[in-house]
């Protein structure tokens, strides 16, 4: 044990277990089913408190480690959820018989599957170790993407698509759920910009280029295109389950006292870590709060764009005249589009609450600027003539701007929310909502309005109105809980202080807990 570790004050040895970490064994407190397994660790550095330097160098590690695997897990997820755009291409729907309307099931079937294990996929989140629920997930889902390199049958490919979905259910959630496991949030902010990009735009732009040379009669790119992509997941899922803790409190590559400051930076925000024991409570609580509905109503909304540009960005280029090959390039911008949205967002998030004003409210504010960029560029795509080919290239690329407003919406599940289950079963719930707007999205881009589909454009323009409106309905009540809290406070004479020793780390839910503050 290091000098640093063996000056940690242990608490009372009732209830212990030894963890090794690497640096010899500490006891710490084991919590109870009512309290957050983040409670052994969470009063270790009175006597010894942390300083910014360690703080800092923590964080840079969980960076490289945490944040690292977590966006190529997104990164992969997304690749999969558009691979049958870009095997549209190049002969995928002609060798599976996808006529007439097919190829818009072909996108809503993985929602469907989606739709389907959510909520079972937050239970074994809850109830499981969430990294190994989400590598199993993946290794099961990179064999799939191999085997539809082999279909030549729209029944088959509906039911593998659909298989594809709700294998992917943990994985997105999942990723939310253990970001706010590891960063509090100030950093949670930029965290989400960087973990959550349009990054597959850039691994499925070069492949469907490079594929788009084989000419092969029944080796054909599409199917080349599945089995690359199939062997990376199945890679990556190996890696993961080597290197992605389940939690601070179990992740090996960190020392005993690392762990204790990963925890202890998450008291001031009194969200807690994790607790494996499902509680009907939260979960009556969660289905009775506002928020719940003003979210669920919020992701299907602002999900009808993805569900429909995703799955026919590729044909609507290829529409406006380019190859093939050139217009799987030409998709990736719309990555880049959608990486700047997010890095800008997120990142001024992050700047103006860490330099300028931590108690600053402008999430809303954000997500609403963000979303009228998408109406104008939905304006543009419904209004400009076919000959405007340059400017609907670059109409289309904009429309991608929603997902920084997005992914600030997502942090709003793990930020406003307190109590492990009652936080799973709200990110499965916005993660249906997410499914069923994804099932719509497609259903508006009709086969026989192809290239301008004006019927889906309209769509992406209501879709963001009502939005913005759910936003503002949201910050209001954000703002009117913080209020009627403050004023509680006042009244009882309490202290505006970061640690609260009655409700840190009890697994309270934000409504139970009165020192509970929510960000909009």
């Amino acid at each position: 044990m290091s000098s640093v570790e063996s000056k940690m004050p242990l608490p009372e040895k009732t209830q212990v277990y030894s963890t090794d970490s690497g640096a010899g064994d500490v006891e710490v407190l084991k919590p109870s089913e009512e309290l957050d397994v983040g409670a052994g660790y969470a009063n270790l550095l009175q006597d010894c408190p942390y300083t910014r330097e360690e703080e800092v160098a923590l964080r840079w590690r969980l960076d490289r480690r945490i944040l690292a695997i977590l966006f190529f897990n997104v990164i992969l997820a997304s690749v999969d959820k558009t691979s049958t755009s870009t095997g549209a291409l190049y002969g995928l729907k002609t060798d599976n018989d996808l006529t007439g309307n097919r190829y818009s099931w072909v996108g809503s079937s993985f929602y469907f599957g989606y739709l389907i294990a959510s909520i079972p996929a937050a239970w074994a989140m809850q109830r499981f170790p969430i990294a190994k629920v989400i590598v199993s997930c993946q290794l099961v889902w990179g064999i799939l993407l191999l085997a539809m390199g082999f279909l030549s049958s729209w029944p088959g490919l509906l039911a593998l698509r659909i298989i594809l979905g709700m294998l992917e259910a943990p994985i997105i959630p999942g990723a939310v759920i253990m970001l706010g496991m590891w960063y509090p949030r100030r950093d949670l902010a930029l965290r989400l910009g960087f973990f959550y990009t349009g990054f597959a735009q850039l691994i499925t732009g070069p492949i469907g280029y490079g594929v788009g040379f084989i000419t092969g009669t029944w080796f054909k790119p599409w199917r080349v295109f599945f089995w690359i992509l199939g062997g990376i997941t199945i890679i990556w899922a190996i890696i993961t389950a080597f290197l992605l803790p389940d939690s601070p409190v179990s992740a090996k590559f960190l020392s005993e006292r690392e762990k204790a400051i990963a925890i202890e930076r998450m008291r001031a925000d009194q969200t807690g870590i994790e607790n494996k024991h499902w509680k009907w409570d939260q979960v009556r609580e969660v289905v009775l709060d506002p928020k719940t509905w003003l979210l669920f109503l919020f992701n299907i909304w602002v999900s009808i764009p993805n569900g429909g540009l995703t799955n026919f960005t590729p044909l609507i280029v290829n529409g406006l005249g380019y190859s093939s090959q050139r217009a799987a390039l030409l998709t990736m911008p719309t990555g880049i589009m959608e990486t700047v949205s997010a890095v800008i967002i997120n990142g001024t998030i992050f700047l103006v609450i860490t330099r300028y004003n931590s108690k600053l409210q402008l999430r809303g504010l954000l997500i609403i600027l963000g979303l009228i960029v998408g109406m104008v560029a939905a304006v543009f795509l419904y209004t400009l003539p076919l000959t405007a080919l340059h400017t609907r290239l670059g109409a289309l690329y904009v429309s991608f701007f929603y997902l920084g407003p997005y992914i600030v919406s997502l942090g709003f599940i793990t930020q406003n929310t307190a109590g492990h289950t009652k936080k799973v079963v709200l990110n499965a719930l916005c993660f249906v909502a997410n499914c069923v707007s994804n099932i719509i999205g497609p259903q508006f881009f009709k086969s026989n309005q192809a290239p301008l589909y004006p019927l889906g454009m309209g769509a992406i323009f209501v879709s963001y109105a009502l939005s913005i409106l759910t936003t503002a309905l949201y910050m209001a009540y954000c703002w009117n809980e913080n209020r009627k809290r403050d004023r509680a406070a006042e009244a009882t004479g309490e202290q505006s202080v970061d640690v609260h020793l009655d409700t840190d780390f009890k697994d309270l839910t934000d409504m139970q807990n009165p020192h509970f503050r929510y960000v909009w």
